[in-house]
């Protein structure tokens, strides 16, 4: 069963090392290492400004509220141009906010999640 929520936040490339050197750390100590919630990290605020747009998250809405049977009735739900949809589509796939779903020739894209939790350190 998929998570409730999905962490989006911003790490350095520095303490993504570390943490990922702690866990192998721990693995070839025999330690158990417990999966963490999924997430996913930017380097910056800059580039999280970036890729997570206005109309990106308003795709996530839509997606959610009405469940399009395709990427074009997607388009027509938010009045966006299809290759403009797909491309946001695409992005939202890399950072695992959307799954498309294969129904026939058309896809469908999904929202598993219930919301997005923002985890900013200072």
């Amino acid at each position: 069963m998929r998570a409730k929520y999905k962490t989006i936040g911003i790490k350095s490339i520095e303490e993504t090392l570390s943490e990922a050197g702690e866990v192998m750390g721990a693995i070839s100590r025999g330690e158990d290492v417990k999966p963490k919630a999924p997430a996913f990290y930017f380097t910056s605020f800059e580039a999280f400004r970036r890729a997570m747009t206005p109309q990106r998250y308003a795709l996530l809405k839509a997606i959610r509220e009405h469940a399009p049977d395709s990427v074009q009735a997607l388009a027509r739900i938010v009045e966006r141009d299809i290759k403009n949809v797909s491309e946001d589509l695409k992005a939202l796939a890399e950072m695992d906010l959307v799954e498309m779903e294969r129904h026939g020739k058309a896809k469908s894209p999904r929202v598993r999640y219930q919301g997005i939790r923002i985890e900013l350190g200072v």
